[in-house]
């Protein structure tokens, strides 16, 4: 403390910083699962809007059989089929909420699915563009936030970390 100031400088102990950053990395997967959840959500949305004519011929069964698949009157169909109940919509829904559940509970995201989903929305975006790929990158990036608020956490061994000083 100096002459004529009231307030002291305390660093934090590594308990509570890890707390901090602990908080900070469920904060930034729960979110990143929710928008995940949305991004699915909202291309469900779109593409029922898009697809309505269609759902009587699908759920009767006008694309069975490898005649109907290659019916040029089907081509529509089929696009739209693979938009909405073909697509992977749902599934990133369910990988959202898991997301989103995984923080609740404490469990760190693998980092596997984070580079996975990175790769998938980054080739998806490339490939077909304009598309909604890019927003795909906001909960990626918030995932490798949560991944850097992980690694920063004192209370947690870290394998490069440990690596660096000597340990397993």
């Amino acid at each position: 403390m100096s002459i004529g100031t009231s307030s002291t400088v305390t660093t934090p102990t590594p308990a509570a910083s890890g707390a901090a950053a602990e908080a900070r990395a469920r904060t930034l997967t729960v979110w990143a699962g929710r928008v995940t959840a949305f991004i699915g959500a909202g291309h469900i949305a779109v593409f029922t809007v898009q697809s309505w004519s269609h759902w009587g011929d699908w759920l009767t069964g006008r694309l069975h059989g490898p005649a109907a698949i290659e019916d040029p009157a089907n081509t529509d169909s089929l696009r739209l089929f693979w938009s909405l109940p073909g697509s992977f919509a749902v599934p990133l829904i369910l990988l959202g909420l898991l997301l989103a559940r995984m923080a609740r509970t404490g469990q760190e995201v693998p980092r596997y699915v984070t580079w996975t989903l990175a790769a998938w929305i980054l080739l998806g975006g490339w490939i077909l563009e304009p598309s909604g790929f890019p927003l795909g990158l906001v909960p990626i990036t918030l995932l490798l936030l949560a991944h850097r608020a992980h690694r920063t956490d004192p209370s947690k061994p870290h394998r490069d970390r440990d690596r660096k000083r000597g340990g397993n």
